[in-house]
């Protein structure tokens, strides 16, 4: 009996430890814009070696074909945002429209232009994706790959054509 109480308060301790190592405290820079939030992102975000799976690629949807993921799930421009390399995204929203953040050169699947992807780094120093000069966000409404429940939200989110453009709603 003793010992399934210790290892029941070793798995407690463990989950709480996880957990607090897990978690993000987030700071906000002038421009209001969360500077650290980015365990969401990180966590869908490609670091693969050159040649293994692309960082963005197209993907077809009921808008037609539109910029996604690795994990195939669409991604979205901010339209606030413009061609800033820095995100303008209040910190209090990026928990639903987590960024697309990389470690290496981000790459582009077929159909995609390689010339249009970059980076954009942030003022803590993480880079995070871009196409045609806009920076790319995941959307959590989003459940599967190839849903499209982000476009035209709040007449400021949309999801990204091939040429690097706003699909229109």
């Amino acid at each position: 009996m003793k010992r399934n109480v210790w290892l029941v308060a070793a798995s407690l301790i463990g989950v709480v430890a996880l957990t607090a190592c897990g978690s993000s405290g987030g700071s906000k820079s002038d421009s209001g814009a969360d500077t650290t939030s980015t365990t969401k992102s990180e966590a869908t975000s490609s670091t693969s070696a050159p040649g293994a799976e692309n960082t963005i690629q197209l993907v077809d949807t009921s808008l037609g074909k539109v910029i996604a993921g690795a994990d195939g799930k669409v991604l979205y421009l901010y339209k606030p945002d413009g061609t800033a390399e820095v995100s303008t995204v209040p910190a209090g929203i990026l928990g639903a429209w987590p960024p697309v953040v990389v470690k290496t050169a981000p790459t582009a699947g077929a159909g995609l232009d390689q010339s249009l992807v970059s980076t954009g780094t942030q003022p803590n120093g993480m880079k995070w994706v871009r196409y045609n000069d806009h920076l790319l966000y995941g959307f959590t409404g989003d459940a599967a790959p190839g849903d499209t429940n982000g476009n035209g939200v709040g007449g400021i989110w949309f999801a990204v054509t091939a040429a690097g453009d706003a699909v229109a709603s």
